[in-house]
């Protein structure tokens, strides 16, 4: 089955639930109104982002521009290579699901045929249906709101961060076959941008994925600590892929620096990740410790550090 589901399968689908069940008939209208607009919407952000790296090429010409005018064209540029990588998920996310709806569209015509379907059969089909687009629809949400930038701050946990960072690399980290291991203080709040946060992770945690392919590293740990310190939050993140190069590690976080081979990196992801850090009153620092690349990213805790309540 094709990424896309194609109109004589919408059709079949809806003629199928149409005569089993009202309710299940109403929630595939829904599920495939939902496609249809995000699919849409996908079509304007790769227009949208053939236009913002075209005016980055525009500006990159420029010998002088101010400081403040190039780290926002980083940021785009940081975030639009992100949304490339964020489509590639959505299709790798929804192919098992769409596969799944074919299958059983066929399942039904077949038992249909002889004799097989009946009451239970179209309730175990209907609780089965929903769990897979409850499925879509959350996965869905969580990439529509990672593509929506947003400039309001607002208080929210590590824990929570991370959770919609697993699920929109879901994929990823299971072909790759790459173990995420957490150890968080789910009281810890931070007041600030949180998909940016969310970026910043997602950006360390492809880095590490780069370089197990890179040093076909076969068992793939990462590591991502949270706690509290005196007045300071420390967030670590640390995998055991062999460390960065002593060669760069001093430069790793300036613009236009990468370990990357040619054409596999732009050298801005840990430089957009040391200006979310410094927008929320921090600092990230790299070392190399026995196993592989070692982050420390210091928060200094505000007078309005808040802290989940213990009920």
């Amino acid at each position: 089955m094709t990424q896309d589901i194609n109109q004589n399968s919408i059709d079949e689908i809806l003629n199928l639930s149409s005569q089993n069940d009202a309710n299940l008939h109403e929630k595939v209208v829904q599920f495939i109104q939902i496609y249809q607009e995000q699919k849409q919407e996908i079509k304007q952000l790769k227009k949208q982002n053939d236009f913002f790296i075209k005016q980055w090429d525009k500006r990159n010409l420029l010998a002088k521009e101010k400081d403040s005018r190039k780290d926002e064209m980083l940021e785009q540029q940081s975030r639009l290579a992100s949304m490339g990588e964020m489509i590639d998920a959505i299709a790798h996310q929804w192919k098992q699901p769409l596969n799944s709806f074919s299958m059983m569209s066929d399942m039904l015509k077949e038992d249909f045929q002889h004799g097989k379907v009946d009451q239970e059969y179209i309730n175990n089909l209907d609780e089965t249906f929903h769990i897979q687009i409850n499925f879509l629809v959350n996965t869905l949400n969580e990439f529509r709101t990672f593509f929506r930038p947003s400039t309001k701050n607002e208080t929210f946990s590590i824990q929570n961060a991370l959770d919609s960072v697993q699920v929109l690399l879901k994929d990823e980290l299971l072909s790759q076959n790459v173990y995420l291991d957490l150890n968080i203080d789910q009281a810890i709040m931070i007041d600030g941008n949180k998909n940016e946060f969310k970026h910043l992770f997602i950006n360390l945690i492809n880095n590490a994925i780069y370089v197990f392919q890179e040093k076909n590293i076969s068992t793939r740990k990462i590591f991502i600590r949270c706690y509290r310190e005196n007045n300071n939050i420390y967030i670590e993140v640390e995998d055991n892929g062999g460390g960065v190069y002593e060669s760069v590690i001093h430069d790793i976080f300036k613009p236009n620096v990468t370990t990357k081979a040619d054409g596999k990196g732009t050298g801005i992801g840990l430089y957009m990740c040391s200006q979310i850090v410094k927008k929320n009153n921090g600092v990230i620092n790299v070392h190399n410790s026995d196993i592989g690349a070692f982050f420390t990213i210091t928060i200094r805790q505000s007078s309005d550090f808040k802290r989940l309540e213990k009920y």
